[in-house]
């Protein structure tokens, strides 16, 4: 791999704009902070606690008491002792022994998630370690330099090899350390059990999760948006969006989707009936948005609760009982309720991806809308207007029905680490999974919104449109134009995504 990247920019932010950890919750927009720059400090109520933790494992290692994970083995050699005269060699040699990444770089973003969440899952308390090993976190992230960490390897049974590159990195090994230590940093020497939390975490997964939750998210307002405007250039049926109809079948997300189009389309023409619809009923594409974008907002909002939960707990294995002064190995690094959850928000973000898609070829399609076929701006013109889009359209929805299939079921055909480690959870593969149909679904709406602003401007209606579709159709038309007879799809098509994943949109 190449050597570190460049550090970012973390701004003049004041002591009180940092995200404190350990002292209040952790949420997905506090690590979406971090991961874009925000400062991290560890709590002195979460210092308190680690404090009392590493007493307490302090004083099982002077008993002698055996426990997995401080003064054994790990996997496949839990049952040869690490004396006290070898715990040192044994945290280097344990982050050297999982750097077992593949594949390209992480995104950075993805990194300094995973940074933030293990320093924040080590200020729960009960992992044994001293507040320094979370401070080094928050120290590396304040430089703004970000280890290269492999994105494969994972299997989510704690994300071993990501956390172990990075590991390496806090203890000053390698390019990554020299890199941090440029910046200022001062590496940290890790003591008993301190390597094994560093890397006995989901941190990466969840960080990955955190960044796709707050993408799909946007993802499917932006959806919204674009079905909204499909409504306009159709001159579409309003009545499946009646605020009755989520009345009568009250799922939230169904109520929040009504209200959603309604807004966006308040004001104009359709809504309030001055233009009426062309059809008693339209394509279920048109029709149901309320129905599966609702869902969707549910999916997303039980994965974001899973991972909330995630977010303000401990993961780590053995825990310190201060209370009992002794500890004890636990099953806490499976992360089955976050990795179902992402695998059921795909599930729910591919039908609001899918009948986007189908809007777009009924929108090409003179049969459902009355407008020339690839809304042509002249039908005797040797060109396809947008009649292209539809073959993107289908690409981009077939990738993500692809990417929805659930990955929890995958199962190693055999144990891992002398067949102790039977099971897993594939974890980081569902979160990568949702992160990329989210992108995939704020492409899908830049390519529906160029149809509805195409099929609004052949209709003549863009100056009764509603207040979010009027604005909508303003931002398409600064970046692409209409398709005039003779031309091609043309204009900065990036550039309307990037509104669209923006804070602007309506």
């Amino acid at each position: 791999m190449t050597s570190i990247a460049e550090p970012v920019a973390t701004g003049e932010e004041s002591f009180d704009g940092a995200v404190v950890l350990g002292d209040q919750p952790l949420r997905p927009a506090d690590v979406v902070a971090v991961a874009h720059g925000r400062r991290v400090v560890l709590g002195h109520a979460a210092r308190t606690r680690m404090g009392a933790s590493r007493l307490a494992l302090e004083g099982v290692l002077a008993r002698g008491d055996t426990v997995y994970g401080l003064n054994t083995g790990v996997g496949a050699i839990k049952t040869q002792a690490i004396t006290a005269d070898r715990q040192a060699a044994f945290q280097t040699l344990l982050l050297r022994a999982h750097r077992v990444g593949h594949g390209q770089p992480a995104p950075r973003e993805f990194v300094r998630a995973a940074m933030v969440i293990r320093a924040a899952g080590l200020a729960v308390g009960v992992a044994g370690v001293r507040a320094e090993v979370a401070d080094a976190y928050c120290r590396a992230l304040d430089t703004g330099v970000t280890p290269r960490v492999h994105l494969l390897g994972s299997i989510g049974q704690a994300d071993l090899s990501q956390l172990a590159e990075i590991g390496l990195a806090l203890i000053g090994h390698g390019a990554d350390g020299a890199a941090l230590i440029a910046h200022g940093y001062t590496p940290i020497e890790l003591g008993p059990r301190e390597a094994g939390a560093v890397v006995n975490s989901n941190a990466f997964s969840v960080g990955i999760a955190c960044l796709a939750l707050e993408r799909a998210t946007r993802a499917v307002r932006a959806l919204d948006v674009s079905a909204a405007l499909s409504l306009e250039g159709l001159t579409g049926n309003v009545d499946a969006i009646h605020p009755a109809v989520a009345g009568v079948r009250p799922y939230t997300g169904a109520h929040e989707t009504i209200g959603r189009l309604r807004a966006l389309l308040s004001g104009g023409a359709l809504l309030t009936g001055a233009r009426p619809a062309r059809a008693i009923q339209d394509p279920l594409a048109f029709k149901v948005v309320p129905q599966t974008h609702g869902a969707a907002r549910q999916a997303l909002a039980h994965c974001d609760h899973a991972v909330g939960i995630e977010l303000s707990s401990s993961g780590d294995s053995p825990i310190m009982l201060v209370d009992e002064d002794r500890a004890i190995s636990t099953g806490n690094h499976d992360i089955a309720p976050v990795a179902i959850a992402l695998d059921y928000a795909r599930l729910g973000l591919a039908q609001a991806v899918t009948i986007a898609g189908e809007r777009v070829q009924k929108l090409l399609d003179s049969a459902f809308t009355g407008l020339p076929n690839g809304l042509r701006a002249d039908p005797a013109a040797p060109d396809d207007g947008l009649a292209i889009l539809a073959n993107g359209a289908a690409s981009l929805a077939g990738e993500a029905r692809l990417l929805a299939q659930p990955v929890t079921l995958e199962q190693p055909t055999s144990g891992i680490a002398a067949v102790i480690e039977d099971r897993i959870t594939m974890a980081p593969t569902a979160a990568r999974r949702l992160h990329e149909m989210a992108g995939l679904a704020l492409r899908l709406a830049t390519v529906e919104l160029m149809c509805g602003a195409q099929a609004v401007d052949l209709r003549g209606h863009a100056d009764d449109l509603g207040e979010g579709t009027r604005r909508a159709y303003a931002a398409i038309r600064r970046s692409v134009p209409f398709v005039g007879a003779g031309e091609a799809p043309d204009g900065d098509i990036d550039a309307l995504e990037d509104w669209l994943a923006g804070d602007e949109l309506p």
